[in-house]
């Protein structure tokens, strides 16, 4: 269920998508990967929710927000044990269904296609290309080129480098890290409520419109997309 639609008839000439939780069905690994390196150093484990609050944020803030006791010299272990955890896991993260078919619908159909996300550039890099769409997004940032969400830079730096007017731009995004900061770029939002945020936390950020599940993501986005 769409709970509530942008004005009737606005097209889109463009998508920006956030990668974990709103293509890729990571949400449960990152949240696992994140309280296995709280517990393999011996640090005060978080509930899941915390957790999956701070996925995509970069990892140096989720860990100011996540483990604030954790002191600057056990940085470089908590992500070391954090990525230990996560690369065993990476095998069972796949897209959502339908958004590989999706993806490449809208970039056939013209379509504008971009990822802003808290996840490195390797580790970004790596999931497109064992999923096989590098041909998909015209062009992509990661926390390594740009100030991370909800700060807009990542945001503004694909606009100027697709030439592409705000009002003609979709951000689409599992969390409110996402709707902040397409506000702040001056971009309509899609929030998901299948990922990391609640659709009560989502809300309270005030997207253009929300969608409930994957299908009715897919279907909203096809009918103003292109």
């Amino acid at each position: 269920m769409t709970m509530y639609p942008n004005p009737p008839g606005k097209q889109y000439r463009a998508v920006i998508f956030d990668w974990d939780g709103t293509l890729l069905d990571s949400t449960h690994h990152i949240v696992g990967a994140l309280l296995g390196a709280c517990r393999d150093l011996g640090l005060r484990e978080p509930s899941r929710e915390e957790a999956g609050w701070v996925i995509g944020l970069s990892l140096q803030a989720a860990l100011y927000r996540l483990v604030p006791e954790l002191g600057a010299d056990r940085v470089d272990d908590f992500v070391d044990r954090y990525r230990t955890h996560f690369m065993a896991l990476q095998h069972e993260m796949h897209l959502f269904e339908g958004q590989a078919q999706l993806l490449r619908d809208l970039s056939a159909g013209g379509s504008v296609l971009g990822v802003a996300t808290g996840k490195s550039r390797r580790g970004l890099d790596d999931s497109i290309r064992r999923l096989g769409l590098q041909e998909v997004f015209r062009a992509t940032r990661t926390v390594d080129e740009a100030r991370g969400k909800p700060d807009p830079d990542m945001l503004l730096q694909l606009l100027a480098e697709l030439d592409l007017d705000p009002a003609a731009v979709l951000m689409v995004g599992d969390t409110t890290h996402d709707v902040l900061m397409a506000r702040a770029a001056g971009v309509d939002s899609l929030a998901v409520a299948y990922g990391a945020h609640a659709a009560s936390l989502l809300e309270s950020a005030r997207p253009t419109a929300m969608a409930a599940t994957v299908p009715d993501m897919q279907a909203w986005i096809r009918a103003r997309v292109g």
